[in-house]
């Protein structure tokens, strides 16, 4: 069998969107992975089983060659693209903060999805402890710094109850939000900052300020 390939993403984020997949999407339902990156949550989607739609405009890691993958852009109208395929759910995992327009993006998710469908979307969690502390030390945030600008692409930092507002304004209804994902500092900067946060977290406990990134699961209503 083949194995998952390595997600990239803070652990425990895929476990928790999957487990959000499955309380809210019958099986065997079809998911559109909208920013699939190497395939990880598509798999995993898949040996739940799921249907699966992958899409990703940078296809060089691609590891599932038995699964299709789309090259949508992602800030250009894109619904028209996934029309007629039987959409039930998005998986939108880490992208939103790469998009030029977040209220944008959510408006042609919703035209994907029929009345009652789902949208799952996930950003780096701006308000935790790892990354109060590595503004207050540094001035600027762990995946928000020029590095991750000119090389990860993350240019749009989004606090949770900005994208709460987003996705309302966009005419979605927030069903839930949860905090997932650990924090992994990767380098010596990140490690003061993470000290940093250990000390603020002494403070609360709560997932909030312990979880490296923010899920919403938002549903379309029946117009």
């Amino acid at each position: 069998m083949p194995t998952l390939p390595k997600a990239k993403a803070l652990p425990g984020l895929h476990e928790a969107v999957a487990l959000e997949v499955q309380q809210h999407t019958p099986k065997p339902a079809c998911i559109l992975d909208i920013a699939a990156g190497n395939g990880a949550l598509s798999k995993r989607l898949l040996d739940l089983g799921y249907a699966v739609v992958a899409n990703d405009l940078d296809r060089s890691g691609w590891a599932l060659p038995d699964l299709p993958l789309a090259q949508i852009d992602l800030n250009r109208p894109f619904a028209p693209s996934f029309a007629d395929q039987g959409i039930r759910t998005i998986a939108a995992v880490e992208i939103i903060e790469h998009l030029e327009n977040p209220r944008a993006f959510l408006r042609e998710c919703r035209e994907i999805v029929p009345p009652g469908g789902h949208l799952l979307v996930t950003t780096p969690n701006v308000t935790s402890a790892f990354s109060r502390a590595m503004f207050f030390r540094l001035g600027t945030m762990p995946f928000f710094h020029p590095r991750e600008y000119h090389l990860s692409g993350h240019i749009t930092l989004l606090p949770h109850w900005l994208l709460a507002e987003h996705t309302r304004a966009a005419g979605w209804k927030i069903v839930r939000t949860c905090f997932a994902g650990q924090n992994e500092p990767t380098s010596p900067v990140q490690r003061i900052g993470a000290s940093s946060a250990r000390w603020i977290g002494r403070f609360s406990q709560e997932a909030e300020q312990q979880s490296g990134c923010v899920l919403f699961v938002l549903q379309r209503d029946g117009s």
